[in-house]
Order: C-alpha cells, then structure tokens, then sequence
C-alpha cells in the first residue's frame, strides 16, 4: 500500500526526485546509499535530505527535465508559512495578463510530449507527465493571484 504524502512535503520531492531520476541514479548524485534515499521519501521516518543534498537532487533533475522538486517543495511550503502575511493585491488587468504566460507554457509541455521526439510518443512519459503537473501548478498559482486580486478590487469599492 502506497503512503500518503503531503503535497509539497520534501518527502513528496523526494518521491519526484525518485520518479524522475531512478533511485540508483539519486544516489549517485547525492552520494547517498539507495536505502537512505528510499527513506528520505517516507513520511514515518525522521530523516531529510540536507540543504546540500537537496540542491544536488534538483541539479540532477533539473539536467534532466528542468525541474527542482525540492526547491519547489521550499516555494510551497514558504508560500503557506506566509498565507496570513497581508500581501498587497496586483491590478486585476496585470494578474490576468499574466494568465496566456502560464497557459502557454503548459501547453507547450503537453505539445512536445506529444511530438515525435517524445519517449513514448502519443502516451506520456513519467517524466512528461511530472513536467505538466509542475506547470498545471504555475498556472493555479497565476489563476489564484488574479482572483486575490479581484477579490481585493472588490473589497476595496465596496
């Protein structure tokens, strides 16, 4: 039976690092035994992979499919540390601007997955499959600060 992982934990970064890289090919990079980096991605033990360690699993990812899973994990985990902190609210117009970015650049992952050149032609890689979710979530992030900034527009008027 599979465990849960919180999204954005660094064991569900580890979990990534795992799907992305092999765990033969994590340890190698982090100079880590298989067993240890098998651990690291399991929510009922107490060990992480330090700051260093990290950094060289999301360099090995990052070569390889130009993902950082921990350093996203680090974003996520920054940015719900700091939900409560009042933030100031974009213009309603610049938010939404910033909305065809974001949906491009998914699209433009789901295309080259598609492509000729892609691992498993018309089905996606594992790899490919990593790479949209990653930038579904970009794109969330770009769709929730538009509506933060409608919401606070409103606020404002009323």
């Amino acid at each position: 039976m599979t465990k849960i992982r919180a999204a954005g934990s660094f064991e569900d970064a580890t979990l990534d690092v795992l799907r992305i890289l092999g765990v033969t090919n994590a340890a190698k990079a982090a100079n880590l035994s298989p067993k240890t980096i098998r651990d690291y991605s399991d929510p009922d033990r107490a060990g992480r992979p330090t700051l260093a360690k990290s950094v060289l699993l999301d360099a090995a990812c990052y070569a390889k499919i130009g993902r950082a899973p921990f350093l996203e994990a680090y974003i996520k985990q920054l940015a719900d540390a700091t939900a409560q902190t009042p933030r100031d609210a974009g213009d309603v117009l610049a938010e939404v601007l910033d909305l065809p970015g974001a949906i491009g650049r998914l699209l433009d992952i789901i295309r080259k997955s598609r492509g000729p050149g892609s691992p498993y032609g018309m089905k996606l890689s594992p790899n490919e499959a990593s790479a949209i979710v990653s930038e579904i979530k970009g794109t969330r992030q770009e769709s929730d600060d538009l509506e933060f900034a409608a919401a606070s527009a409103t606020k404002n008027n009323a």
